[in-house]
């Protein structure tokens, strides 16, 4: 026997670098960015000095979902967020089209602060030739910044975060003695729709919550660390917005365009005042870019991790400890929206994806409370359903306002409904045992003896006291076919371990080998075994009849289940459905070995197909093989001649195996 110890491609983690001043930081420091340095002139242009109530419409409508992460995030401290949670919640494709949401949220809000760069950058300090090379260039840089490591890019978003606080901070200090609260007044526009569309324009300025939750793998304690987190940074940035707003609407410009707040800085912080502005703004959307490049990873990783894209996605590099490709994945999407989209074009997209995403998030935690009644729960949401369904409710209403941006919003559904087709094309192309999802097995030991066989038959091994009668089948048919044994021990490991090589727990799985190896010598059919360490039985027992090119699986099964909505169990059902080879399922009883067989068969392609393996198994000394029909009492002369003639080509067939007792029943 021949002992074969296969390497096993080691799972590097994130790692947990991150505390809450760092959670506060991407928080605070992706909502403070090209929201309100943009879209507040943007707004007052719309509604005036109304722009302060649409801006606390978006916060109130944020923090019915930021109370719904902070739940999810208590239960499930892992990088994904709103995805993640999805995942746990709805089937594959709903969560799916959640994830893909929210990488397309993710990237066209980052595409929205880079542009808004670009067009600060292009109007106070250098005219390009072409205005969003400026913007480019910093993607560039931050998706370097995030490869390099995430203590690297989590230290950079605290400094450049406590600096445009303070920034923001002077700001307001130097605005606030010109207000004037009666002029304030008469400019407030009292047009109800117009102040609701401009708050789900400004919504994407409160989103940082949710960068908050997706960079959840990277934060010590986060089941303590993201709520205190979410909250702080939600209340600091609803304050300075508001007085933010009211500052740059008491100027009176002539004109309100992305670029006011930079002019109002000059009116009332002098040339030296604005400019110093104008950089904070710049800093301000460069670390958002940064928080929202490491959030839209996260959630391409998990996606990646949990099957839902590419392997190859989810992969962490073991000398940095980040995601590599994800994090170019996204870089190259945002690159893309920077030179498709306009500045306020982008702002209606990411709003519209992002909104859609939490709705389907807020759904989550109500079918969640459903579907896990007992599930502890360190943060729990109060008076649920009721919260989720208003911001379900709330999100709608922003919703239905960006749909008058008709571009925009028809340009998102495609983006979305596009995902969807190709998530379903590549689905299709992929390996069966790909359509579980989780991570896949590795083998961990392989032992072979001499030979090979033309037919292989893979015996997945649970239960100890089964394994000998299970290959003394296996052999019974392979000795037929000139074929070979492939028994099987899957080692089942939690999901939050990755499948990597633990010899003390491979050593205790040997024995069950050696006993299939022992019984397999004996019947003289060659046999190679494999442990294969997991998270899933099924998708194991599946990759294996893959890679090893298996005719057939041959496996025990207890004769009842007590999982929910499966026929046969969890690992039969997964394994019988999506197999590309036969299966055989033997329920054993007693310890007597399986010598007479009664085969029903109406003559279909299984029946015939069963007839061949059943032979095999009743050629065994003192076996018989009884081929059977039945034919329902009181039938006519027609249905009789028919059983009949079912039963004679059975036998024909049969024929063809020598020593074999056969017996015709109706």
């Amino acid at each position: 026997m021949e002992e074969k110890h296969k390497p096993l491609d080691i799972q590097t983690e994130l790692s947990r670098d991150l505390g809450l001043t760092s959670a506060l930081a991407i928080g605070v420091g992706t909502m403070i960015a090209a929201g309100i340095f943009t879209l507040s002139g943007l707004a007052i242009r719309n509604v005036g000095s109304s722009a302060i109530i649409s801006f606390l419409l978006a916060a109130v409508v944020a923090t019915f979902t930021a109370l719904t992460y902070c739940e999810f995030c208590s239960i499930y401290p892992r990088s994904g967020e709103g995805y993640l949670y999805a995942r746990k919640t709805f089937s594959a494709p709903f969560a799916y089209f959640v994830g893909w949401a929210l990488f397309l949220g993710y990237t066209s809000s980052c595409a929205f602060y880079l542009s808004s760069f670009s067009s600060y950058f292009f109007e106070f300090i250098v005219e390009t030739k072409l205005e969003s090379i400026s913007g480019l260039v910093a993607l560039a840089i931050l998706t370097l910044l995030n490869i390099k490591g995430t203590k690297e890019s989590g230290s950079f978003q605290v400094i450049v975060t406590i600096g445009k606080v303070i920034l923001l901070a002077w700001f307001i200090v130097g605005g606030l003695s010109r207000v004037d609260t009666a002029e304030l007044m008469e400019r407030m526009s009292h047009d109800i729709v117009d102040i609701a569309s401009t708050a789900a324009m400004v919504f994407i300025t409160f989103f940082g919550f949710s960068a908050i939750a997706a960079s959840a793998g990277e934060f010590k304690n986060p089941t303590r660390t993201i709520p205190r987190a979410i909250f702080i940074s939600m209340g600091v940035v609803t304050v300075l917005y508001t007085l933010v707003v009211i500052v740059v609407a008491s100027a009176n410009l002539l004109e309100y365009t992305e670029a006011a707040m930079g002019d109002v800085a000059k009116i009332f912080l002098g040339p030296i005042g604005g400019l110093v502005i104008v950089g904070g703004a710049l800093f301000s959307m460069i670390s958002a870019s940064n928080a929202s490049i490491m959030a839209g990873s996260r959630v391409t990783l998990s996606m990646g991790r949990l099957g839902h894209m590419p392997e190859g996605v989810g992969m962490i590099s073991a000398r940095t400890r980040t995601p590599i490709v994800a994090l170019l994945l996204v870089g190259g999407m945002i690159a893309v929206f920077m030179l498709l989209l306009r500045l306020e074009q982008l702002a209606h997209f990411a709003d519209t994806v992002l909104l859609i995403a939490l709705i389907l998030v807020n759904l989550a935690l109500i079918a969640h409370r459903r579907k896990y009644p007992n599930l502890k729960r360190p943060f729990r949401v109060p008076l649920v359903p009721l919260l989720p369904a208003l911001g379900i409710i709330a999100n709608l209403y922003l919703l239905r306002q960006i749909v008058q941006h008709f571009y925009s919003f028809a340009l998102a559904i495609g983006a979305l409904l596009l995902g969807v087709l190709g998530f379903f094309a590549w689905k299709g192309s992929q390996g069966a045992e790909e359509e579980i999802p989780g991570l896949p097995s590795r083998v961990a030991v392989e032992h072979k003896t001499a030979g090979e066989g033309v037919f292989r038959i893979l015996v997945p091994l649970h239960n100890p006291s089964n394994v000998e009668p299970l290959i003394e089948l296996a052999a019974a048919i392979a000795r037929d076919r000139k074929g070979e044994i492939i028994a099987l021990r899957v080692a089942l490991i939690p999901e939050q371990v990755p499948p990597t090589l633990q010899e003390d727990y491979v050593e205790r799985e040997k024995h069950m080998l050696e006993l299939a190896h022992k019984t397999a010598q004996k019947h003289g059919v060659p046999t190679r075994s494999l442990i294969r360490v997991g998270h899933h039985a099924a998708r194991a027992i599946l990759e294996t009849a893959s890679e090893r090119n298996a005719d057939m699986i041959l496996m025990g099964w207890k004769g009842y289940t007590r999982t929910a909505k499966r026929v046969l169990g969890e690992v039969v059902d997964d394994t019988v459905s999506r197999a590309k080879c036969d299966i055989v399922l033997v329920k054993l009883t007693g310890s007597e070995p399986i010598r007479n067989i009664l085969l029903p068969t109406a003559g279909g392609e299984h029946a015939r197909c069963a007839e061949g393996y059943a032979a095999s198994l009743a050629k065994q000394p003192g076996g018989s093989l009884t081929v059977a029909t039945v034919v329902v009492t009181g039938s006519n002369e027609e249905s009789e001649a028919a059983a009949a003639e079912t039963l004679a080509r059975a036998r024909e067939r049969l024929a063809v195996h020598s020593g074999l007792d056969l017996k015709t029943l109706t």
